[in-house]
């Protein structure tokens, strides 16, 4: 073995606190490396089975929105790993000059100072690399396993959306994927090894001896702000002039504890947003089960007005509707409400005076046009039409309008009155240019509108008809016994209408299914919930990364200091003064990052809020506690870690530390 070599191996045993923080840092980012590649691999894996090998008529685009997410970690955790993994070695070589200067007087060159180091550097990988990549299979496989569970909802539920898929990822042993990581991990590390090395061993022999590369006397007084002076002391004003004259030391520390903070301030805001999406798109109803029938259509241009014109291939009637509600409610204790309602068939011309402010207000933030409004036609079950007829005080087989209207004002709910009460009738128009003629017998308001109608999507004019043809329809259902009512309301509508067709969606021009609501905004946040489980795997192991940083260059900075420590009591410094400095400084310190950290990640929540408000009326607001929580944990492992590294000082001898070349 190279003498460089056997110096490097007594090094990183000599120093085995700061060997066991590098260590763990290139361990996590291996670990993660593997992680995000196995991913990539087992859903290509996914992919191709889903699609073919090559693809479907998409080619390699998939493999692309795959390798674009991936491409992103790996340049985030080149750039961790590259801060944290370089601070360690500028602090062991800093800690080392002395060193350095007595080698190149005996004879070393630069080359044997840069290999001195560097060696460092392989031998960690050496160990580092293969237990990060073995600990980056197992999140692998464990992260698989939670998607997969996810995925297995999907594939139970997909006969709401689709009647046959079967979606899975499977634990994918791709050499070229740990070959990949091996290669940018040991490749980070020498890349972040090398700029220290070469640093040191271009600095003089009489400098490296001396420490004059490292200490550099500044004529210009150190200030500090005289607040620091009031609230801590004379304590505190000595820890704030370290901190500026230690600020290389303190540098890596506060950009991880930053980094840290905006992680997890921005991941909490994901999750609160996530929660409220769901909470928006969740129907505010008694029901619990929703069994549809719904139509394909066609669209065309229709060749004499130049209007998209809609045709349904097999919508349903009134009188249908009816019937499958009358089957349905012969399952024991169950309640339905049923609802038809084709949003695609008229249009409504209206004069001006009939539409309320602002209802015009609000079709022009929508970009809607104000003479020409979209018509929602809506037919209800008997039971529940009567029922509404009676509130509106209204004869049966009367139109009634639904004068409410509901929209999203980036981020706020608004809720108006869309048109005048003295409106008596409402002038509906085809595709076609035909037009009928609709009077208008009773009016609902938002108060006297049933739950159930509230849903998404809704067009301005909404109208319930006592009879009409429809695309869709859909009977809410509070059955005692979920399971069985599943059951049989599948064979009722299969029964009603029957199919041939064996699994292909709209394959006979219509489809039925039969759903859990709350299974149905499973199926909704399906994307959300992978991302989440994936992002906060990623930023928790990121911050982890981070967080071996902060440990390591806190305690090293500590001891690296034991000397300097070792003179303060010598001149009659107390422990409790020197301890009460140590915590000023984590403290200090832990308030820079904040003060950097928390302003980019309050501005990282506004900017994940942005294009969500402009779609859910969901307004932002401050995330108080994962701010709260956020400070407090900052300041929990930056107070720790000083306290713990200031321990170690307690037993050293105050004449031994002085004497000693570097304090330990």
């Amino acid at each position: 073995m190279k003498i460089t070599a056997k110096l490097a191996y007594s090094q990183l045993k000599i120093n085995r606190s700061r060997t066991l923080w590098t260590l763990i840092a290139i361990a996590l980012s291996a670990a993660l490396t593997t992680a995000v590649y196995s991913f990539v691999a087992s859903g290509n894996a996914m992919i191709v089975n889903f699609l073919g090998e090559n693809y479907g008529l998409y080619g390699k685009s998939y493999l692309v929105l795959l390798m674009i997410p991936a491409s992103i970690f790996g340049i985030i955790i080149f750039a961790m790993s590259v801060t944290v993994v370089s601070n360690v070695f500028r602090i062991s070589a800093q800690e080392r000059v002395t060193q350095f200067g007595i080698m190149k007087c005996t004879g070393a060159t630069k080359k044997q100072i840069t290999d001195t180091v560097m060696y460092e550097s392989v031998l960690l990988c050496a160990i580092g690399i293969p237990v990060g990549i073995g600990l980056g299979l197992l999140l692998a496989f464990g992260g698989i396993r939670v998607a997969n569970h996810s995925l297995d909802d999907l594939n139970d539920l997909a006969h709401i959306m689709i009647n046959e898929i079967n979606l899975s990822l499977e634990f994918v042993f791709s050499w070229q994927a740990l070959l990949l990581s091996a290669s940018i991990c040991f490749l980070t590390v020498l890349f972040s090894a090398w700029f220290p090395a070469h640093k040191a061993a271009k600095v003089p022999a009489i400098d490296c001896i001396r420490g004059a590369n490292e200490i550099k006397i500044d004529r210009k007084q150190v200030h500090t702000s005289p607040l620091v002076d009031k609230i801590f002391g004379f304590e505190g004003t000595l820890a704030a002039k370290n901190i500026k004259r230690n600020h290389r030391n303190f540098r890596a520390t506060v950009i991880s504890l930053s980094v840290g903070v905006i992680l997890f301030i921005g991941l909490g805001e994901l999750g609160n947003q996530a929660s409220a999406i769901e909470d928006v798109i969740s129907p505010d109803v008694d029901q619990t089960v929703i069994s549809e029938y719904i139509s394909a259509y066609t669209r065309d241009i229709n060749k004499v007005t130049g209007r998209k014109e809609t045709t349904f291939l097999h919508p349903i009637d009134s009188e249908c509707g009816n019937s499958v509600k009358q089957k349905l409610e012969e399952f024991e204790n169950t309640s339905i409400f049923g609802i038809g309602n084709d949003l695609d068939t008229y249009y409504a011309v209206l004069p001006q005076t009939l539409i309320s402010a602002q209802m015009r207000d609000a079709l022009e933030d929508e970009e809607q046009r104000t003479d020409e409004l979209e018509v929602e036609i809506i037919t209800l079950d008997q039971e529940n039409y009567a029922k509404l007829c009676q509130k509106a005080n209204i004869p049966l087989g009367s139109t009634i309008l639904l004068n409410h209207y509901r929209y999203n004002d980036f981020g706020e709910e608004v809720n108006l009155e869309p048109f005048s009460s003295t409106i008596k009738e409402v002038n509906l128009v085809k595709a076609d240019g035909s037009t009928l003629e609709m009077p208008i017998q009773g009016i609902l308001t938002q108060e006297e509108i049933p739950k159930e109608l509230f849903y998404a999507n809704t067009n301005p004019v909404r109208l319930i008809l006592p009879r009409a043809m429809v695309r869709g329809y859909s009977w809410y259902c509070a059955p005692t016994n979920i399971g069985r009512f599943i059951e049989y309301s599948n064979r009722i509508l299969e029964d009603s209408f029957p199919s041939d067709a064996d699994s292909s969606y709209m394959e006979e021009g219509f489809n039925t299914r039969v759903y859990k609501i709350n299974d149905y905004m499973k199926v909704m946040n399906i994307a959300i919930a992978l991302v989440s489980v994936f992002m906060y795997s990623f930023v928790v192991l990121l911050m982890l990364i981070g967080l071996t940083n902060v440990i390591s260059t806190l305690s090293t900075n500590v001891l690296m200091r034991s000397r300097e420590f070792a003179v303060l009591k010598s001149v009659g410094m107390t422990p409790e003064s020197l301890r009460r400095m140590l915590n000023y400084e984590s403290i200090l310190c832990t308030v820079k990052a904040l003060l950097y950290g928390l302003p980019i990640g309050i501005a990282v929540t506004c900017f994940i809020n942005l294009p969500i408000r402009s779609m859910f009326p969901i307004p932002y607001k401050l995330p108080w506690l994962a701010i709260l929580l956020c400070v407090m944990v900052v300041f929990f492992i930056t107070w720790s870690t000083t306290r713990y590294a200031a321990h170690k000082l307690d037993n050293q001898n105050i004449i031994e530390t002085i004497r000693s070349e570097s304090g330990r």
